[in-house]
Order: C-alpha cells, then structure tokens, then sequence
C-alpha cells in the first residue's frame, strides 16, 4: 500500500497571536520540528495566504483546503490530502506538535491492521487524532460530514473503525504530545523538551 505522510498546518492560531507554524524555536520552525517525524516526503496542507511562505522555505508540495471546503479545519485538511495525492494510508500530524517522536509515527504505521480505518494514539487519556494514521476509504465519511458541516474529529472516528493505542505501549512519553494553542503552551516547550531527554 503506497503511503503518504500530511502535515495540517491551516488553523488561524488566533489564540497564539500569530501562525504557529513559522514561529521559532531552537533556530526551527514549529512546522519544521514536526515534519522532522514525519520524512522528508509530506505535503502540507496550509491556508491560501500561507503557501507563499511554505514555497519560499523550500516546500514543493503545497495545497490549500479543496473546494468547497476551505477554512473548515483539520477534516478539510485531511479530506484535501486524500483527494490531492495518490496514496492507501496516510500518516497526519498537526504542526503545532513540535515534540513528537519519528518512532512514534512509526509506531503507529506499523499497528495499521487488515480492516481498521484508523490508528490513534491515546496519552494521558486524551485521544489524539491529529497524530494518528487514516486509510483513503474513509473519504466518502469525509466528505459527507463536511457537506453537513460536521467538523468535530470525534464525530468522525465514532464513524469509522479506530484502532486505540495507550502511547505508553508504543514506548511514547506523554511529553511528545503537547499541542501548541497558547504563549504558555509555547513557554512550556523547553521543560517539556527536557523530560524527553530523560527518557
């Protein structure tokens, strides 16, 4: 099955102030931490205004939400992916999640079962969709809960087959998954970056 990695990376970082993706951090971008566990072949799906920016860093594969879906969050996101590229499974990963771990991805890739739709991990008894694994059937799902303009990720998965994974059963540390919303969440980084050299 051919494999295709996604880094969502359209939100409106209202919360943080400005686009998280390209803040800085130990002379990288956020986007560039986290794609770091991806590989170097990912697409990015960003918002219009971004994909100059993405271009310009060197970034080839570049798209904003499909049509009619623009600005309709990480399902656009994920839905753009799968109609954009060619591909079976897709590893997605949001960018604002600076400390995830290349074994972790891998990790999940690897628990794909014949039949499930998906892989997500569960840390600190938060399910995390936006670090998980999605096979392309799932895009009629998709596409129908983005017409009716249901974009919880939590409606999806109750919809399709999830294979739930404890991070600690992969080996994860519950560090690598902080999710950048905030400056304190962003203050929080270095700390948080320790405990995984700990590990």
């Amino acid at each position: 099955m051919k494999h295709v990695n996604v880094l969502l990376a359209g939100g409106a970082s209202r919360r943080f102030g400005e686009p998280k993706a390209f803040v800085k951090w130990k002379g990288r971008m956020l986007y560039e931490c986290a794609k770091e566990a991806l590989g170097e072949q990912t697409v990015i799906i960003s918002r219009p205004e971004f994909i100059d920016r993405f271009q310009e860093n060197g970034e080839n594969e570049v798209y904003q939400d499909a049509e009619p879906f623009q600005g309709m969050g990480p399902l656009a996101g994920i839905y753009t992916a799968f109609k954009k590229t060619d591909g079976d499974l897709y590893t997605v990963l949001s960018c604002d999640t600076p400390l995830i771990q290349r074994r972790t991805m891998l990790e999940l890739k690897r628990l794909m079962i014949a039949g499930a739709d998906a892989v997500v991990p569960i840390s600190d008894g938060q399910v995390q969709p936006l670090i998980a694994i999605y096979h392309k059937r799932i895009m009629p799902v998709l596409y129908d809960q983005l017409s009716e303009k249901r974009l919880r990720i939590s409606d999806l998965l109750g919809r399709i087959s999830v294979c739930y994974v404890q991070a600690e059963n992969i080996g994860a540390n519950p560090a690598e998954f902080i999710n950048i919303n905030t400056r304190d969440d962003f203050s929080c980084l270095e700390e948080k970056s320790n405990s995984l050299k700990r590990d």
